[in-house]
């Protein structure tokens, strides 16, 4: 089997159905080693991806998920260390969240973020443009049972539009709107699915949103076409109290979103190697 093949999606079984044995999660651990090169890393990912695709259920940091780490980052993450990936930025965002917050999740993934909001008490409306991430998503939201979750499937842009997103088989959750990331360092066997993009005004005023406290976005290398947009036409009143924004792929902006949200009053909170948080000032 390839890194090219697809693993069958199961969101029937029940939790438990697919255990981590011991030597799933020491093969998966010895390809995330950070001490070794990146080639080599790769080449072990490789072969691992071979015996074991997943899908596995696991618990991370108390919350249940049904991971597949020969498709996904953030699967193998959970698989290899045994707890949430990001843990700073959830560290940082925690105390914004709670009761009657209100955590917007744009490029949700499998839903380590929007999980993680709700099960802080969170209501949270958690969006994804990968179809088949979006059928992941809303599986591991229901294992945890959360009825704070609004799953929307759809992109998030400047417009109403249907674009290409372009997908690599070995990590669903870095899909792009942006075709020359597929190139040089990300290089792999990449293909386009066309999926529908809505502004994130109309998904706010279709969700009732009078107010957001927690916007997340993570889609890499089209965020400053998510945020822009959205504080161009909103209402003052419906900007975010606090912004995560992914920055790892800032160079394939359009726009400086950091300069924009300066000129906005958003101010610098918190920062790691690849998000940076902002909040608005009163």
């Amino acid at each position: 089997m390839s890194d090219a093949a697809t693993t069958q999606l199961d969101t029937i079984s029940p939790f438990g159905t697919y255990p981590a044995e011991r030597m799933v999660r020491a093969a998966w651990r010895l390809a995330d080693r950070h001490d070794l090169s990146k080639g080599l890393r790769k080449r072990i990912r490789s072969m691992v991806s071979r015996f074991f695709r997943g899908p596995y259920d696991m618990e991370a940091d108390g919350l249940k998920f049904r991971i597949y780490p020969g498709e996904n980052y953030d699967d193998r993450k959970i698989l290899a260390k045994g707890r949430l990936p990001e843990r700073e930025e959830h560290r940082l965002l925690e105390p914004h969240l709670g009761k009657n917050k209100v955590f917007v999740d744009v490029g949700a993934n499998i839903g380590s973020y929007s999980i993680f909001a709700a099960g802080l008490g969170a209501q949270v409306v958690s969006i994804e443009a990968n179809p088949q991430t979006a059928d992941k998503l809303r599986f591991n939201v229901a294992l945890n049972d959360p009825g704070n979750v609004t799953i929307v499937n759809t992109a998030v842009g400047a417009r109403d539009d249907t674009l290409p997103l372009w997908q690599e088989p070995s990590n669903c959750g870095f899909a792009t709107f942006v075709e020359d990331l597929t190139t040089g360092e990300w290089a792999g066997d990449w293909s386009p699915t066309f999926v529908k993009v809505r502004p994130l005004t109309a998904i706010a005023d279709e969700q009732g949103l009078s107010r957001i406290d927690v916007l997340k976005v993570d889609v890499e290398g089209f965020e400053d076409r998510v945020v822009l947009p959205f504080l161009r036409h909103a209402d003052r009143t419906l900007w975010p109290r606090v912004i995560l924004l992914e920055t790892n792929c800032r160079p394939y902006w359009t726009e400086d979103c950091i300069a924009e949200l300066a000129n906005r009053a958003y101010k610098v909170t918190g920062r790691t190697d690849d998000n940076m948080v902002f909040e608005l000032a009163a």
